[in-house]
């Protein structure tokens, strides 16, 4: 009887991380921003996750996705149109699965008013989510349900304390979109009063309130397919960036290895 001899590493198996949805980024009860140029993918990527988390297994067969059931998309920007026929082209998501809000009435997108009061929206919101019980709730853009200014950090947190707590209060992970600010992320480059420049456009609060922050970057030339996914924010452990290439037939991603 001869033995067999196995490499460690071309064997190894896969992850597994219980406590997220979606491993690194998207924690039960947390709220995740993801930050990008207008047109870079923020909407076209989360169709791909949300995508990946209905099958659960791992999302380009590396990150570790569980199974889940429910999504509601609070959508305030585009038209509906638009994010449904993106599904359409993809052809993985069935019926019934993700429920989206995208005319808020009379109500208006705002969570908060010009005064700093919360709306009528956020108990109407909170009544939904209590009914479909959504093991994920996307906020897209955040800046829809920002009541005065973008550039108000007290405002700014009082929203993402908000999101985070309809999510909370199922145990849904919460990932929101946010535009690029006309600086771009570098470590190097400070701010007068020490804190890390960020991406994001408008207050710094959109990423100190966050739990993650992903940046989407164009890799390489510009009008190349490929996007660079950066997490320098990620709560205590290190993110690896990684680098996936857009198909704009199905509107899929694949995972490029590094060489």
């Amino acid at each position: 009887m001869s033995l067999e001899i196995a490499d460690i590493i071309t064997n190894e198996p896969l992850p597994q991380v219980s406590s997220h949805i979606l491993y690194p980024w998207l924690l039960p009860g947390r709220l995740t921003l993801m930050v990008g140029a207008t047109n870079i993918g923020k909407t076209t990527l989360t169709l791909e996750i949300i995508a990946q988390l209905l099958k659960g297994d791992h999302l380009w067969e590396r990150y570790p996705a569980k199974k889940i059931t429910k999504v509601l998309y609070l959508h305030g920007e585009h038209t509906i149109a638009t994010l449904q026929e993106a599904a359409k082209v993809r052809g993985d998501i069935s019926p019934g699965i993700v429920s989206v809000i995208h005319d808020f009435g009379s109500l208006g997108s705002s969570l908060l008013d010009s005064s700093g009061k919360i709306t009528p929206l956020y108990p109407a919101l909170r009544q939904i989510v209590l009914d479909i019980k959504p093991d994920l709730l996307i906020a897209e853009p955040i800046s829809a349900f920002l009541g005065v200014s973008e550039n108000d950090n007290r405002e700014v947190r009082a929203v993402v304390s908000l999101l985070s707590s309809l999510g909370a209060s199922v145990g849904a992970a919460i990932l929101t979109h946010h535009h690029v600010g006309k600086s771009h992320f570098d470590p190097e480059v400070t701010k007068p009063d020490g804190i890390p420049a960020g991406e994001a456009r408008g207050a710094m609060a959109f990423e100190d309130a966050a739990e993650r922050v992903i940046y989407l970057k164009r890799s390489g030339k510009r009008e190349s397919n490929h996007i660079r996914i950066e997490t320098p924010k990620a709560k205590g452990f290190p993110v690896s960036p990684v680098t996936v290439s857009f198909d704009e037939d199905t509107l899929t991603y694949s995972h490029v290895p590094v060489p």
